[in-house]
């Protein structure tokens, strides 16, 4: 990651959670750059050895131990993907086009069908089924002359 000066420089924010073993506590405090810095030097990477922030003591209930969390500066995006996932720069839209027909393309050479041929073909085939009870055209025999009674009532 960075070192203090560069963090300060750039305009993160830092932020130290209680985590003490002894007390349930959920105190956070954020302590000024300057602070850090006079403590630790400028050029401390906590990023590697985070057992430095061990030493600092809560100021509300006494506990050692803190979570550390860096914040971007305000109006910044963050990281690119987070989960472990770099996303780069987007594609223009010109590029994700070409790239889109281009897929397009192999799974139309690869007989891969989309969703809407797969849907079209099942409308189809419902629509035949449908259209075969209308007309009887049953391929075991005529349609049930009991499956289109009124349910309920006795004759």
């Amino acid at each position: 990651m960075a070192t203090l000066k560069q963090l300060k420089e750039r305009g993160d924010r830092i932020v130290f959670y209680c985590r003490a073993d002894v007390a349930r506590c959920s105190h956070s405090w954020e302590p000024s750059w300057d602070q850090l810095i006079q403590y630790f030097g400028q050029d401390a990477d906590f990023t590697n050895d985070r057992s430095e922030f061990g030493r600092l003591v809560c100021e509300n209930c006494g506990g050692r131990g803190a979570k550390i969390i860096v914040q971007p500066p305000e109006g910044t995006t963050g990281m690119g993907g987070g989960y472990g996932y770099d996303h780069g720069p987007g594609l223009s839209v010109e590029e994700a086009a070409i790239e889109h027909h281009a897929r397009a393309a192999e799974r139309k050479r690869l007989g891969i069908k989309s969703n809407a041929e797969l849907n079209a073909e099942s409308r189809a085939a419902m629509r035949a089924a449908r259209l075969a009870d209308r007309k009887g055209e049953h391929f075991i025999g005529p349609p049930n002359p009991w499956a289109h009674r009124k349910r309920g009532r006795w004759l």
